[in-house]
């Protein structure tokens, strides 16, 4: 079967409560369906015959299942979904989630390694970050080492919602998280003072908070760092809530950490490109189907001086393996825009441990680039039946409508600038470090 990518990190990491990373249109689902008397597996094979991008031959077609069928024969990108299946994925995008909020691996003779910590989430409220090692973890007060990740995944597993589990790291700092449902927060503000997060509010929803503990010293004077983890929830509005924050800081410099950022809703990205574009409603992007039909995306017009990036402003990028689609979309469309240059983005050059590491796991060996996924998803929906195929329909060009970094990426060759990275995450953070002496030096 094919390694999912949107089911999990480039990395075949074990996913706990992390939404699915994708390249969606968004905006509806298509609603397909000749009544009741049309099977699944014929409204299955028609919506693949008039709108699968690669194209495919349905008398190849066996096995029992529509999942294994999109499984072996479509590609890692399209997927097949039950009514429910596709309803718990829906609520997740929205950033409904439960869980602990946290992605991981195990590396052998170093622990249980966490990959992603999802804002807001139990894990993240705990103090947990991207970058911990833990190598022991119990309840009741009694803790066990990991000697793999299905020790970290029954401890877990084993504990119900609200029930304490205590996890120790490596350097013996210890967490107590519990399972809960929470709403997911996808986007931080730091500057070297102090710093903007969002948590649950009084009245539902999120609010933002100011966390000074959360500041980077580390940043040059004017300069502010804004995390954007995924293109879901409520993203755009909170990217907006930050650039009034940046705005009202007067800070000159802005670093926009994407990495690990695999991507989301077109619209999302729409509205964070607004951001960058001066007011105008500018192409963001075009999307060109198996016909050579375009639809053209533009970002949002954001008519609040406030909740825009001025043109003076220095933007950099940081990137990295696992930044694709729509993020690699809105760093096409700021680099069309003029608002970016090759030379202010920042990746990810592994070390040979992590590329070893990667390689046992399972994982796609990229280093020194960004993904490289530049085609869009369109979920299609069986009205009879409510199930769902979400179907690759689409290359992605930037907005010179000729560029195109599908299975390729954005790189070094394109005269980015490569940052020494030992793991993905790294606690403190040795890439942003690396990338703030080369921006004050400039």
């Amino acid at each position: 079967m094919k390694n999912k990518v949107l089911k999990s990190a480039v990395i075949a990491l074990i996913v706990l409560a992390v939404a699915l990373a994708g390249f969606a249109a968004g905006y509806f689902t298509h609603k397909l369906s000749r009544g009741n008397s049309v099977s699944s597996y014929e409204w299955f094979v028609d919506t693949v015959g008039k709108y699968y991008y690669f194209g495919a031959d349905e008398t190849q077609f066996t096995g029992s299942g529509l999942s294994y069928i999109a499984d072996k024969y479509l590609d890692r990108y399209s997927e097949y979904y039950t009514k429910e299946e596709y309803e718990r994925e829906q609520k997740s995008n929205e950033g409904s989630k439960s869980g602990l909020g946290l992605s991981y691996g195990f590396a052998e003779g170093k622990g249980i390694y966490v990959a992603s910590v999802i804002g807001n989430s139990p894990a993240y409220m705990q103090g947990l970050r991207a970058g911990e090692w833990l190598v022991s973890g119990g309840k009741g007060g009694e803790v066990s080492p990991f000697g793999s990740a299905s020790d970290f995944s029954a401890l877990v597993s084993s504990a119900g919602d609200g029930e304490e589990i205590t996890l120790v790291s490596s350097g013996g700092k210890e967490y107590t998280v519990a399972k809960a449902e929470y709403t997911a927060s996808y986007t931080y503000m730091a500057t070297q003072t102090t710093a903007w997060t969002f948590g649950d509010s009084a009245d539902g929803g999120l609010a933002m908070y100011e966390t000074p503990e959360e500041k980077i010293p580390c940043l040059p004077q004017g300069c502010a760092y804004i995390r954007l983890s995924q293109f879901y929830g409520t993203a755009d509005k909170e990217f907006y809530r930050l650039i009034e924050k940046f705005n009202a800081e007067k800070c000159t410099s802005l670093v926009l950490d994407l990495r690990t950022n695999g991507g989301g809703y077109v619209r999302t990205m729409q509205a964070i490109a607004g951001c960058f574009a001066e007011g105008e409603s500018k192409l963001a992007m075009v999307a060109r189907d198996k016909n050579g039909k375009e639809q053209r995306y533009n970002c949002a017009k954001i008519s609040d001086p406030a909740q825009r990036v001025s043109p003076d402003t220095e933007v950099y990028v940081l990137a990295n393996s696992s930044t694709a689609s729509a993020s690699e979309a809105l760093m096409g469309a700021m680099i069309c825009y003029g608002t970016l240059g090759y030379e202010n983005i920042f990746l990810s050059d592994y070390s040979e441990e992590y590329l070893d590491y990667l390689k046992k796991s399972g994982g796609e060996v990229k280093t020194a680039r960004t993904y490289g996924k530049g085609i869009m998803q369109t979920p299609f929906e069986n009205k009879a039946t409510g199930e769902v195929l979400k179907l690759t329909t689409a290359k992605i060009f930037w907005s010179d409508c000729t560029t195109s970094i599908h299975d390729r990426g954005i790189t070094v060759a394109d005269g980015c600038i490569p940052l020494k990275a030992e793991w993905q995450s790294t606690l403190p953070d040795s890439e942003l470090e690396l990338a703030c002496e080369i921006i004050s030096k400039r």
